[in-house]
């Protein structure tokens, strides 16, 4: 297993802040700033709970039930401030590896039905938007050389049959 680094973090981070806010980063909320410049010569738990860093920013997966391993990152958008880096550990073919997603923290279609007309389609725009971004991100995440959900996949399509 490879250990998340503050590099890779760091990297990641850039990916992700550049696209979802393209004016730069004066247009980072203050509170998240400091992802867009993460020193790669910190420690990692520089920018991991329980630092003051990553208070309203980052969320511990393991605090969740089910065991998962990992880290999500409430960095937001322009338009949304709910979007979330996600860095999770899985299994790949008996070897751990991280993998690097958005979450884009939007699913909340049921609720569509309590709104009028206007305030729907409004939502249902904010849910495309942040869906398109999501896929911008994890295609230049992917490019950049890290794992995605999508890379996992092709890794499973192209691996032999008897390793899976």
């Amino acid at each position: 297993m490879e250990p998340l680094t503050t590099k890779a973090l760091a990297d990641a981070c850039r990916v992700f802040l550049t696209l979802a806010y393209p004016g730069g980063a004066s247009t980072i909320p203050s509170g998240k700033r400091a992802y867009c410049e993460i020193n790669a010569e910190r420690a990692l738990e520089s920018y991991l709970p329980p630092s003051s860093c990553s208070a309203g920013v980052c969320q511990d997966l393991a605090t969740r039930a089910g065991g998962l391993v990992g880290y999500e990152f409430r960095l937001g958008s322009v338009s949304y401030p709910h979007l979330k880096l996600r860095i999770q550990l899985v299994d790949l073919h008996d070897h751990k590896v991280w993998v690097y997603s958005v979450d884009t923290h939007d699913g909340f279609h049921h609720a569509t039905k309590f709104l009028n007309d206007d305030e729907a389609a409004q939502w249902r725009s904010l849910v495309e938007r942040n869906r398109h971004l999501k896929h911008q991100i994890e295609e230049a995440l992917g490019q950049t050389g890290f794992i995605t959900p999508v890379g996992l996949l092709r890794i499973d399509l192209t691996a032999p049959a008897n390793s899976a």
